[in-house]
C-alpha cells in the first residue's frame, strides 16, 4: 500500500538544522500549573491537548475513520468550531471535519477536477476564510515524487456539501509546505521555490519577492493585517530565524540576528497565542528532544519548553486553537 506520506518525502519529512544561543525555561517539576491547553494535530492525525506552562501532552480526540497513519499537516485546518484534515491514501482523497463541541468527525471522499491532470493528485494545502465561509488550497497533480509536474492549482471547497471549485487558475509551484491567510489573499511557499500570492478575489497567482529576493517560509502565522510570523532561512548562513513578514511592503525582518534555533518540521502553520502574545511552535533543541518554542513578540526573547507524555512523543504537530 501506499502511505498518504510517501508524498514529497524528501519535503514532508525534512528538518531545518539550526543550533540554539538563547536562555532556555524547561519546567520539570509536575506541579507546574496550566492556564490553559493548546490543541494541535499530529503527523499521525490524533488530536492533543499541550498544557500552556507544564507541555505535558495529553489524548483529547481523534479524526473517525483516518486509513492512512500520515498526515500533511498542511492540509490541516480550522475555525472556532470544526477541525479540518484532507486524506489521501491512493486513490482516494477524503475531507474530515471534527465537531470541536460534540468530538466527533463526518467525513466524505471528494472528487478533485479534472484539470488536475496527473496519475497521483492530492490536495497540498488547505486554509479556512471566515469572510467567505469556505476552504481554499492547491492541488498537485504528481504527489509521489516521479514524475514531476511543477505545477499547482487554485481550489474552493464548500465546507458543506464538500464539492471543489476550480476556476482555472494554476501557477508554478511544485507542492505547497506551509499556507498562510491575509485578508483575501493566499501565501504559499515551497523549499527553494518561493513564495506565491494568490489573489482570491481576482483569481490571479504572482510569485513574490520579500527584501527583493526569494523568500520560503514556514510555521507561518498570522497576527494582524499585513503582519505574520514565521521560521526561515538565516540569510547567508547556515540555520534558521524567527522572521516577522510584513505584507504591505513586502519586507521581512531577522528577528533573531544573533542566533540560530533548533529543527523544525516544514509543513503547517505556526500559532499565535493572543493570551500571552506570543508566537508558538514546534522545534528541536540543538540535536536532542523537540520542545516547545515560544517567542514573546513585545520583548523579542524566546523560551524552549520540554514535552511531557506518559507515552511516545509525536513531535510532528501543528498547534490549532486553545481550550480551558
Amino acid at each position: 500500500m501506499k502511505l498518504a506520506f510517501k508524498t514529497l518525502a524528501i519535503i514532508f519529512t525534512s528538518l531545518l538544522l539550526f543550533s540554539c544561543s538563547n536562555d532556555s525555561s524547561e519546567p520539570t517539576d509536575d506541579s507546574v500549573k496550566d492556564d490553559y491547553d493548546f490543541l494541535a494535530v499530529t503527523f499521525a492525525g490524533k488530536i492533543n491537548k499541550i498544557g500552556n506552562n507544564s507541555g505535558k501532552i495529553t489524548p483529547y480526540a481523534e479524526f473517525e475513520g483516518l486509513t492512512s497513519n500520515t498526515i500533511n499537516l498542511n492540509a490541516v485546518t480550522s475555525n472556532s468550531d470544526k477541525i479540518f484534515l484532507v486524506e489521501y491514501y491512493s486513490p482516494s482523497t477524503k475531507l474530515f471535519v471534527f465537531d470541536k463541541k460534540t468530538k466527533k468527525t463526518i467525513s466524505k471522499s471528494i472528487v478533485l477536477p479534472n484539470e488536475a491532470v496527473g496519475s497521483y493528485p492530492s490536495i497540498s494545502s488547505l486554509i479556512w476564510n471566515d469572510s467567505k465561509k469556505a476552504l481554499y488550497g492547491t492541488i498537485i497533480s504528481n504527489t509521489y515524487i516521479s514524475p514531476v509536474n511543477n505545477v499547482s492549482y487554485f481550489i474552493k471547497i464548500d465546507p458543506e456539501t464538500f464539492e471543489i471549485s476550480y476556476l482555472g487558475l494554476s501557477f508554478d509551484q511544485t507542492a505547497s509546505t506551509s499556507i498562510f491567510l491575509n485578508g483575501n489573499k493566499l501565501y504559499s511557499s515551497y523549499s527553494n521555490q518561493g513564495t506565491y500570492e494568490i489573489d482570491i478575489d481576482n483569481n490571479k497567482a504572482q510569485k513574490v519577492l520579500f527584501n527583493n529576493a526569494a523568500f520560503s517560509f514556514s510555521k507561518p502565522s498570522v497576527i494582524s493585517t499585513n503582519t505574520a510570523y514565521c521560521i526561515t532561512n538565516k540569510t547567508g548562513s547556515i540555520g534558521n530565524t524567527i522572521a516577522k513578514i510584513n505584507l504591505s511592503n513586502y519586507t521581512y525582518e531577522d528577528l533573531l540576528p544573533n542566533d540560530q534555533l533548533g529543527y523544525a518540521y516544514l509543513n503547517g502553520q505556526g500559532y499565535i497565542d493572543k493570551n500571552s502574545n506570543e508566537y508558538v511552535c514546534c522545534v528541536q533543541k540543538g540535536t536532542e528532544e523537540f520542545v516547545l518554542l515560544k517567542f514573546n513578540i513585545s520583548t523579542k526573547a524566546y523560551k524552549y519548553f520540554a514535552l511531557k507524555s506518559n507515552t511516545l512523543i509525536d513531535s510532528n504537530f501543528i498547534i490549532v486553537d486553545q481550550v480551558n
